[in-house]
């Protein structure tokens, strides 16, 4: 009987697995379902019509052709590229991208999701943390976090983009001068616990998971 149940679990473990519907986002391993050893084929045999073919904007106006997970639901929408393995695997996701994804599922154990703000990040963290000011296509990003706890729960491999609030005319809220402003724009790193961006207080406004290349096994 022991051995059935054995025989069982490496039968349909994986199926299982993949199958598995939590909203958790595991630094280097998988975002929900989607792990860093999925297939395209595996994913579209699960998601059926709920994974869609189509073209990955990869940033810098790239685009490559990917997955699309829950198209139709900004809370759950994943996009997915590939790297250059027989099958390919999964190389970024995107977790929930576009502009109206503020009420993104995905999250990680501490909690990190869109939304979350550098406040909240630099208590997670326990100090503060080190991103680029805005202004080109590495705005935002977060490059170090300085030794702090996230360092080693993010692994280097999910990428933070923090975005500040922006009313309709296009300025920073709450307002800016135009010191302040020059103090937090350009490719610079900046501390998080710069007075500009205390006052500001961005937000995380961008989530991807970049896998590192699968070894292959002989």
């Amino acid at each position: 009987m022991r051995n059935a149940a054995f025989l069982l679990f490496f039968t349909v473990g994986p199926c299982l697995q993949l199958r598995g519907n939590d909203d958790l986002i595991v630094p280097d391993l998988r975002v929900g379902p989607v792990t860093r050893m999925s297939t395209e084929r595996e994913l579209q045999k699960v998601f059926g019509r709920l994974a869609v073919k189509d073209k990955i904007g990869v940033g810098e106006g790239v685009d490559e052709p990917g997955l699309v997970i829950y198209p139709g639901d900004p809370a759950r929408r994943l996009e997915i590229t590939w790297n250059d393995e027989q099958p390919p695997h999964p190389a970024i996701i995107f977790i929930c991208p576009g502009d109206d994804n503020r009420a993104c599922r995905w999250h990680t154990a501490s909690g990190i999701s869109i939304g979350t703000t550098l406040r909240e990040l630099e208590r997670i963290n326990g100090r503060p943390f080190e991103m680029v000011g805005w202004g080109s296509d590495v705005g935002g990003n977060v490059t170090s976090f300085q030794e702090g706890r996230l360092e080693k729960e993010l692994n280097v491999a999910l990428k933070l983009t923090l975005l500040p609030r922006i009313d309709r005319n296009g300025d920073y809220v709450p307002k800016l001068s135009a010191r302040e402003f020059s103090e937090v724009e350009g490719e610079k790193s900046l501390r998080s616990n710069h007075p500009v961006l205390q006052k500001l207080n961005p937000h995380v406004g961008a989530l991807r998971l970049v896998f590192p290349s699968v070894k292959r096994v002989r």
